[in-house]
């Protein structure tokens, strides 16, 4: 027994001394990466539907599954041709536990999410993690390799959904629009992994295998290590040009007092590309949970549709076809009509004593404190960036501060939250308080996986932007539906 604590302790000392494992490569002489996808914007009748899925570990996972599961069974008619809510998901963005079944879906499409609960949500994941944490193989790799505790949640990923695939698979025509948020644990920023971001380090996103976005979307501090990428710019970059984009914003003099948030965009991007008058010498990142910049991954849906950083749009569903502007753009051109943002919060407010001790909080329930909060919380901050993209889709579709929508364009804002499962109704309340109490884990017990299908389904069909977008597609088979509570409750879809 001394024996083998001694050699623990002598791995463990090890581990400290092993250099990090950096978890991405460098483009070649000249290369960039290339967007392969693009949001179809060829039938203006047909809704164009943005999807974000918050933080929230298992519990997370589980609710955006169900809601994209329930979103695959409502069908309408389009050019004669029966259509399902998915097919016309064209953005999903993620953030920690919600990145697990973005990627899932974006992989594997609406016919892969009756694989998801037996993959993911059924199966003890806390234990596997326990299991391969004291498996002597793993402490060896974490001494000899430079590995760190996030790559044990990357190889469960890899095993139970992934396979081992990279984001080219990703990459191809026909699959939504992903975006996995992470944080910059040194400057707070939001680093997504995406094309264009990882031009901004030099780094080839295809040969990036999906679970390390995923662990990198989902590293909570303290819990497990962050993700470690290498910045190449200096090296394998050295001497591109700046785009026209960031030199606009960080030399325009008016810049700061137009567009504020433009501008700390393009500073990222410049001190990540080693520019002229770079503010920061960016050579690692180390990538934390993407909740703790925006728990609800708001912020990457407003920078899919109208930013530098923006989804490429096409006119037709041939991949061959020609590709143009944004889809703010597209908007005011009336090539798209109808829009759906569907914001999925699992949010949660597990129990914890504080509130009714008189002692000081110790250590362990700080930790605990630091670990849930920026995951579980809602501030009012990221709340308000929900405002700002429902404004932006205004102001593309001819709207403006205190007028209606102009009448060719409707959007449909659908927020999932627990909290608008109704209070007045005695079921519905012990419903909330339950789903409110799933801790947030890798594990996910039956029955509460059984208590957010009940949930997620009738948060959907409750919510009146939801029930206008059946109407006006006229979904069959809706029964729920309430024509004059859909009109009256979605003002942002009025005529």
């Amino acid at each position: 027994m001394l024996r083998r604590a001694a050699l623990l302790a002598l791995l463990v000392a090890l581990a400290g001394c092993a250099s990090t494992r950096f978890e991405n490569a460098p483009l070649g002489a000249g290369q960039a990466n290339v967007e392969r996808r693009a949001v179809d914007v060829s039938h203006p009748d047909r809704p164009l539907v943005l999807v974000a899925i918050s933080g929230g570990g298992s519990r997370a996972a589980a609710l955006g599954w169900v809601i994209l599961r329930d979103l695959e069974k409502f069908e309408y008619v389009s050019d004669h041709k029966i259509r399902r809510l998915t097919d016309d998901i064209g953005v999903v963005s993620s953030v920690s536990g919600g990145s697990v079944i973005a990627a899932y879906f974006a992989l594997y499409g609406a016919e892969g999410l009756k694989r998801f609960e037996p993959a993911f949500l059924a199966p003890d994941n806390m234990r596997t993690l326990g299991l391969d944490a004291i498996n002597p193989i793993t402490w060896l790799r974490l001494a000899f390799t430079g590995s760190s505790r996030v790559d044990v949640v990357e190889r469960m990923f890899d095993r139970q959904l992934f396979g081992g695939q990279t984001f080219a698979a990703l990459n191809r025509p026909g699959r939504p629009y992903l975006i996995l948020n992470a944080t910059d644990m040194a400057s707070g920023d939001v680093f997504a992994f995406t094309p264009g971001r990882f031009d901004d380090i030099c780094s080839d996103l295809e040969r990036e295998p999906i679970s390390v976005g995923v662990a990198a979307s989902s590293a909570v501090p303290i819990v497990v290590s962050p993700v470690a990428l290498r910045d190449y710019s200096a090296e394998a970059c050295r001497g591109r040009a700046t785009p026209q984009w960031i030199r606009t914003r960080l030399r325009g003099r008016y810049a700061p007092y137009l567009d504020l948030e433009g501008v700390k965009l393009a500073r990222y991007a410049n001190d990540l590309r080693h520019g002229p008058d770079s503010e920061r010498e960016i050579d690692y990142l180390y990538l934390l949970d993407g909740g703790l910049a925006d728990n609800l991954a708001v912020h990457g849906l407003l920078e899919a549709i109208g930013s530098p950083y923006a989804a490429p749009i096409v006119a037709g569903p041939d991949a061959g076809a020609a590709r143009s502007g944004t889809i703010l753009e597209a908007i005011n051109t009336g090539r798209v009509r109808k829009v759906a943002v569907i914001v999925i919060n699992a949010r949660a407010e597990s129990a914890n004593g504080i509130h009714q001790s008189a002692s000081r909080p110790g250590i362990v329930q700080m930790i605990g404190s630091v670990t849930s909060i920026p995951i579980d919380s809602n501030t009012a901050g990221v709340s308000s960036q929900m405002e700002v993209l429902l404004a932006q889709l205004n102001a593309a579709g001819g709207g403006g501060a205190g007028r209606p929508l102009f009448a060719g364009l409707k959007v449909y804002p659908v927020k999932i939250d627990f909290d608008q499962l109704r209070a007045s109704d005695p079921e519905q309340r012990r419903l909330r308080e339950r789903v409110k109490r799933i801790p947030t884990l890798w594990t996910i017990s039956h029955d509460n996986l059984l208590a957010l299908e009940q949930a997620g389904s009738l948060l959907l069909q409750q919510h009146p932007c939801f029930q206008r977008l059946l109407l006006d597609l006229g979904v069959r088979g809706a029964d729920f539906v309430d024509a004059d509570f859909a009109r009256s409750g979605c003002r942002q879809a009025s005529d």
